[in-house]
């Protein structure tokens, strides 16, 4: 049953085109990208609680979801593996930042090999440095993935360095659900800088745990930045996962990194490629701690080198709601669901609240 949201909710917003029953595409389940966006919301409330506790962790959820595990990166949560009561559904969740501007204001877009994190000229890229709030990336480059392909493609190396201090536990949670269900569907989904992690999850998924049928796995990503160039692109579209990327069209994150710094035409396909060229991030060629300025910065430079290709995966689901403020195009709890014609999540607000009472008790 289509919900009908309440769209008077800011006097600053304009809904010039939202999803509804009528114009979802074909396929598209606007109950599960609910369910997924509550599922998300619990993701940020897992690191609110581990802010509140101190680095002790009190989080669960609500019926009929289960926790299974959680993942984090060096301590910090970053998402969970749940299950659902009557049902053979498994959860894998990844949390974006909680602010606009954090998850490029630091992370390194530098492309990586998404197999062993070299980059062109088959050097391993090491990230070391602050990614944001108190993650720090340390010899997350010499993390090889196995069975996935020398050229399945490029990907940005700080969401790679973040992803692979995640993923054992992910796979080692999905390995153990196998054991139970073998039958069971895995939906896989994220927010702005999680949507990026859980699109870098789907073939870690199909090629390292049981679950390596492509119909019983599928994507939702909401508000999320391009990953990887366009062989990644190009390589996960032949892995035949259903993907439906959800976006405002007004969100800058998902116009993020740009799909290319070649303004008019590309320079010769012989001419030095972007390990030449600094794009920012702490381990850039410039070391120029925004990626966003590195890349305007070298796109100025440029000369005769071949700018990066930046590529989003998935089949698009837009809406476009105007906001007065950049950042508020990008929330997940209304903005997005609005979108979609989805009420706001607002019921786990009081997973938090209960947990600060505990607290204080």
């Amino acid at each position: 049953m289509q919900s009908s949201p309440d769209t008077n909710q800011s006097t600053d917003r304009i809904i010039i085109s939202q999803l509804d029953i009528n114009t979802y595409p074909k396929g598209f389940d606007a109950e599960i990208a609910r369910k997924l966006a509550e599922l998300t919301q619990y993701a940020y409330n897992q690191f609110d609680l581990f802010q509140l506790r101190n680095n002790s962790q009190i989080f669960n959820l609500k019926e009929p979801f289960i926790l299974h595990s959680e993942f984090a990166e060096n301590g910090v949560p970053f998402g969970y593996v749940a299950s659902e009561a009557d049902t053979s559904n498994i959860y894998v969740i990844f949390r974006g930042t909680r602010g606009f501007l954090e998850w490029f204001k630091d992370v390194n877009i530098q492309l990586v090999s998404f197999k062993d994190s070299t980059n062109r000229n088959n050097e391993i890229v090491e990230i070391k440095g602050k990614i944001y709030e108190w993650v720090v990336q340390e010899n997350q480059g010499s993390i090889i993935i196995p069975n996935i392909d020398h050229n399945f493609g490029f990907v940005t190396a700080g969401f790679r360095g973040i992803y692979v201090s995640l993923r054992q536990k992910l796979l080692d949670a999905l390995n153990e659900k196998w054991q139970k269900s073998q039958n069971a569907r895995v939906f896989v989904t994220g927010h702005s800088l999680g949507g990026a992690l859980a699109t870098l999850a789907i073939p870690d998924i199909l090629k390292n745990t049981p679950f390596k049928n492509p119909d019983n796995v599928t994507l939702y990503t909401f508000a999320s930045p391009r990953c990887g160039d366009r062989q990644f692109a190009a390589s996960f579209e032949a892995l035949k996962v259903r993907h439906w990327r959800i976006a405002n069209t007004e969100d800058f994150v998902t116009m993020l990194p740009f799909p290319t710094g070649n303004v008019i035409k590309p320079a010769p396909v012989n001419e030095a490629p972007e390990a030449e060229l600094g794009i920012g991030g702490v381990a850039g060629v410039d070391k120029n701690p925004n990626p966003i300025f590195g890349f305007l910065k070298a796109m100025y430079d440029r000369n005769k080198r071949r700018m990066p290709d930046y590529v989003h995966t998935g089949t698009p689901v837009y809406f476009t709601i105007h906001e007065a403020a950049l950042e508020k195009h990008h929330n997940l709890n209304e903005v997005y669901m609005i979108g979609i014609s989805q009420n706001p999540i607002l019921v786990t607000d009081n997973v938090v609240n209960k947990a600060v009472e505990k607290i204080k008790d």
